[in-house]
């Protein structure tokens, strides 16, 4: 999973080049969430290499898209100068955001009456959230508007190249 990450991640840069913030994360989400409704497949007698290990990969592959797509997204908009304070609650959101998630997938573990039921609607539970996540992603990202001409000979040096717009 981790070599998925680390491939895909250095690759993301240029999908959010071409389809831009918004597409690239909810992609992420989308195949983040495929990569967990995966392991719905495991089972007593699993194999690692027929059930898991492609569950791990496109899971990785989910998280090397949507990870910097969404990094990118809460930083791109602000001042150099705050960027570094951004970057550093987003890292903290991450981490609360995992206690909680646990958290949530121990109590829906908890609930149905077998181990294998527990891990399977954890799965589903983790699964549904990254889709959700992927809609929250296509349907709340924005890309910040052009600065109109006025705006932006006020603010900026006349040769500076207006930010990209796409999505």
């Amino acid at each position: 999973m981790g070599l998925a990450i680390v491939v895909t991640a250095n690759l993301a840069g240029r999908l959010i080049g071409r389809w831009g913030l918004r597409r690239t994360a909810a992609l992420g989400l989308l195949v983040q969430g495929a990569g967990i409704l995966l392991f719905l497949r495991t089972g007593t007698s699993s194999g690692y290499a027929t059930v898991l290990l492609p569950a791990l990969i496109v899971h990785g592959v989910g998280n090397g898209l949507s990870f910097p797509s969404l990094n990118i997204a809460a930083v791109s908009s602000l001042p150099d100068d705050r960027q570094g304070l951004a970057s550093g609650l987003v890292t903290s959101a991450v981490q609360i955001g995992a206690g909680i998630g646990v958290a949530v997938l121990a109590a829906a573990m908890a609930v149905p009456a077998s181990a294998l039921d527990g891990y399977r609607a954890a799965f589903l539970t983790a699964g549904s959230f990254s889709l959700l996540g992927a809609l929250i992603a296509y349907l709340g990202l924005r890309t910040r508007a052009e600065p109109t001409t006025t705006e932006h000979a006020a603010d900026e040096p006349a040769t500076t190249a207006p930010t990209s717009t796409r999505d």
